[in-house]
């Protein structure tokens, strides 16, 4: 395939250049200009001054080999002047997206395009983000390419693999700082503004271009060697632990130095808290930006908060030498960067921060989430065939973020720690400040341990799907005479084949002996003969560790033993791997949710984990709220209130447990004497001496706006009032479009569209709150036109938003109506692309068996 489009790029371009002209950047028009260019440097002259628009120059540099015309692509706001090696083109050719370069104007060699332009500066939709602080009217800007806005930005060769090195020099207001890729050189201020030249970066990759600038705040740290400097905004400088993130950041730069064997690629290491920051954190060599609102706690954080800071510093970091010294070759093999970042944390939590439970860290953060959507019929490949870049943000969801780092654990217990890191070194070596695929990867790999890769290169990385295993136990004499591990797909769709797998299985006796076993297997079914003769065992689960990508169907003997002693299992690890699957029978409708209910009401008490209390509490919110109804919900909610509340108010337990069961009451709360309550912890500062910020008050605003009590309205004003901060604005707007009022709904519907001035990220937030389950009678009439919206999200809202509209208006649902909508709609549309087909059909998978799960259990 890839040699026939090559081959099609090639024709078109010896006679007509229009295919490759179409929008987007296509896979035929990137493999055509990698073939023929080489040696890219861009310098960029940008003045951010103005508002609304940002004018600029650039001049490209590079290497040419071979004839025909050359594209350039651009979608800003207005092209200028052009000059090819020194002549000017009077009317360059350019069709909004793309810019044609005539071959008469080219040369092989050297050749130099100088472009003047025009970008946009908006608070959404644009290549550079303006924020506007309401606590002191300061204005921020920050650049936002992934995965392929830099056309938005400047005339680029915008794809992942023709580098460039990027010298960047901006002109911004007087009073203001500004960060980028390369280091400061000098910063000449006159009446216009100040102009800021920055040193001319290593290769990089265009999503990669960064830039902030704005009156920010700036502390620093580290040795001359690599300095480090966090930028943050100045009305929030009080708020701010520099100290922790600059330790957190030097540690992670350490280790994966030693483990790599590389040092840090790019000199200096610049930080920035952009405010209203749509992602978790973005990995600009040399100038990392991080959300604002996940790296300052307006509340002191529970473990899970900071375990989350720490890995996404974690994540950003091994994107250094995963996604910026190496980058993938096309975004198809997204997951190289992501599912690797995500791994080498989890990694260097393990080795660094022991007493936190990396692994089961891990496992909470990605297995659930990979699973969910790996048992859908939109799942994908983690190697995604990816045509065009402008569908490149349908890439991005759980399957290169979560399944990928799952299936690169089970990869290296598959060939041992020694050999997996000498593959990966191997591999950094050899693609460095270049560009290489996965093959690249499993080759390094498998020439490291030995072993041909291929094969499971085919299941785990272009096969779609993840694989059940069930357990099968034979009894004879009170001892176990056979277990038997039988693997089939999650769905019939995903193909009769088994996948290859190394796993652990765990055997405990009724007499509680523990017995632990490897098994490696290639087939459908496996016994395992090391535990025959055990004394009958009271609990089997085939992936004890966690080191296989499978989900485990416990068998009733040890569903009966977890109800009854789940509580008293000493491995905190194991406790959350039990969990979970205990949670994956009841999303099967294989374990009634109230059951479900019924084994949190009894063994969380005795948690004393802070992360697994999290993790449970989130299913019984949801198994309470979504999955009970009619007399069964009403028989459950006042213990499940009673229980979250009651801990909640305990001073005899941990801060962080008791802040996570005050989070789920105010989630769960839906009984007068409830709301009564979230009502009355407005008026007071703490609950049992549990403080109560800001961020617990929005909530339970939020939630008595969506049950529409009776004073919610005066409550929302009064913590505007109370909190005016621009947090605090965030929230107001998050809270009010919980409002279950017709006109409401119509306006915030209307916004997501058409208010140019509404931040996306302002937007994302409140997505859930708009389609909350009080007002879902309500807000079903915008289900469709939700859905007939998507290519326009795809479009013009950046790579998680996608994943939020889906999940807030699909997901979410319960009723049997929303389900027929949506399949109506996919039956209606059998023109939607496929990649956003896969999107619809991943939320949609929740939704059914959420109604499936209501229709079996019943009301009664």
């Amino acid at each position: 395939m890839l040699l026939t489009l090559v081959a099609t790029a090639f024709a078109s371009l010896g006679s007509d250049t229009d295919t490759l002209m179409a929008p987007g950047v296509s896979l035929a028009l990137a493999r055509e200009r990698a073939s023929r260019i080489g040696e890219v440097r861009y310098e960029l002259v940008l003045d951010v001054t103005g508002r609304d628009t940002a004018t600029g120059r650039a001049t490209l540099r590079f290497r040419l080999d071979g004839p025909g015309d050359l594209i350039l692509d651009f979608r800003g706001a207005r092209l200028g002047r052009m000059r090819v090696n020194g002549n000017l083109v009077p009317q360059p050719e350019w069709n909004g997206h793309h810019i044609r370069v005539p071959r008469t104007l080219v040369q092989n060699g050297s050749n130099r395009i100088e472009v003047e332009f025009a970008s946009l500066v908006a608070a959404s939709g644009a290549s550079i983000i303006r924020v506007s602080d309401p606590v002191d009217g300061a204005t921020y800007l920050y650049t936002l390419l992934v995965p392929s806005d830099a056309q938005q930005l400047f005339p680029c060769f915008d794809q992942p693999d023709l580098k460039a090195r990027v010298a960047l020099t901006l002109i911004a207001p007087l009073g203001w700082r500004a960060v980028a890729n390369g280091a400061l050189l000098a910063a000449d201020s006159t009446s216009r503004g100040t102009t800021f030249s920055f040193a001319e970066t290593e290769p990089l990759s265009t999503y990669l271009v960064a830039f902030a600038t704005g009156p920010w705040a700036v502390t620093s740290s580290g040795p001359p060697e690599r300095p480090m400097s966090l930028y943050f905004r100045r009305s929030r400088a009080g708020e701010v632990d520099s100290d922790s993130i600059f330790a957190i950041a030097a540690r992670a730069l350490g280790w994966l130095e030693e483990y790599f064997g590389i040092p840090y690629p790019f000199g200096k290491l610049d930080m920035v808290l952009a405010p209203s920051f749509p992602f978790g954190g973005m990995e600009h060599p040399g100038a990392v930006f991080f959300a604002e609102e996940r790296f300052v706690f307006r509340e002191a954080p529970t473990l899970p908060q900071r375990l989350g800071r720490i890995a996404t510093v974690y994540h950003e970091m091994a994107h250094q030498w995963f996604g910026d010294l190496v980058t993938m070759r096309w975004f198809d093999d997204l997951w190289l960067k992501e599912g690797f970042a995500t791994y080498m944390a989890a990694k260097m939590q393990a080795a660094m921060d022991q007493g936190d439970g990396a692994w089961k860290t891990f496992y909470l953060r990605n297995k659930p989430a990979a699973y969910a959507v790996d048992a859908s019929l939109g799942t994908t490949p983690i190697w995604q065939e990816l045509d065009n870049l402008d569908r490149a943000k349908s890439a991005y969801g759980a399957i290169v973020y979560n399944k990928a780092p799952a299936v690169l654990k089970q990869l290296e217990y598959l060939l041992g720690e020694k050999a997996f890191r000498t593959g990966v070194q191997a591999f950094l070596r050899r693609h460095s400040f270049s560009n290489a695929t996965w093959r690249d990867l499993l080759s390094a790999l498998g020439a490291a341990a030995g072993r041909d890769l291929r094969n499971w290169g085919k299941h785990y990385i272009l096969r779609a799907g993840v694989p059940v295993i069930g357990q099968e136990l034979e009894l004879r004499a009170g001892r176990l005479a056979r277990l038997t591990l039988v693997q089939r797909p999650a769905r019939p769709e995903f193909g009769p084949e088994p996948w290859p797998m190394r796993t652990e299985v765990l055997v405990v006796t009724r007499g509680g002996e523990s017995r632990r076993v490897a098994v490696e297997t290639t087939g459908r079914r496996v016994t395992v003969p090391q535990v025959a003769g055990l004394p009958e065992p009271s609990l089997v689960y085939a992936n004890a560790g966690d080191h296989a990508y499978a989900l485990v169907k416990l068998d009733p003997r040890s569903v009966a033993t977890l109800e009854n002693s789940l509580g008293t299992v000493a491995d905190p690890f194991s406790r959350a791997l039990f969990w979970g699957a205990l949670w994956d029978l009841v999303r099967d409708g294989m374990l009634d949710p109230a059951r479900y209910v019924r084994m949190a009401l009894r063994h969380l008490p005795s948690e004393k984990d802070e992360e697994i209390v999290a993790a449970v509490l989130a299913r019984l919110t949801r198994a309470t709220n979504l999955y009970l109804l009619g007399v069964r919900r009403a028989a459950y909610l006042p213990d499940v209130e009673r229980y979250l509340l009651a801990t909640a108010a305990d001073p005899g337990r941990p801060y962080g447990i008791r802040r996570s069961h005050l989070d789920a009451f105010v989630r769960v709360a839906a009984s007068a004497p409830a709301l009564d309550k979230l009502a009355g912890l407005l008026e007071v500062d703490s609950l049992g001496a549990l403080p109560i910020g800001h961020p617990t008050r929005w909530a339970i605003v939020t939630r008595l706006m969506a049950r529409n009590y009776p004073a919610a309205g005066e409550l929302l004003d009064r913590q505007m009032a109370r909190d005016a901060s621009a947090e605090g604005r965030r929230r107001a707007f998050v809270a009010a479009a919980a409002t279950p009022d017709s006109a409401t709904k119509a306006d915030y519907f209307r916004r997501y569209f058409a208010d140019s001035s509404l931040n996306e990220e302002w937007a994302s937030s409140s997505l859930e709150a708009f389609n909350s389950q009080e007002s879902e009678v309500q807000t079903l009439r915008y289900l469709r036109p939700a859905l007939d919206s998507l290519p326009w999200i795809q479009a013009n809202r950046r790579i998680f938003f996608l994943g939020a509209w889906l999940s807030a208006f699909v997901e979410n649902r319960t009723s049997p109506e929303a389900r027929d909508t949506v399949q109506a709609f996919l039956r209606a549309r059998q023109d939607l692309a496929a990649d956003l087909r896969s999107k619809v059909l991943q939320a949609l998978d929740e939704l059914e068996r959420t109604v499936a799960i209501r229709a079996r259990f019943g009301d009664g």
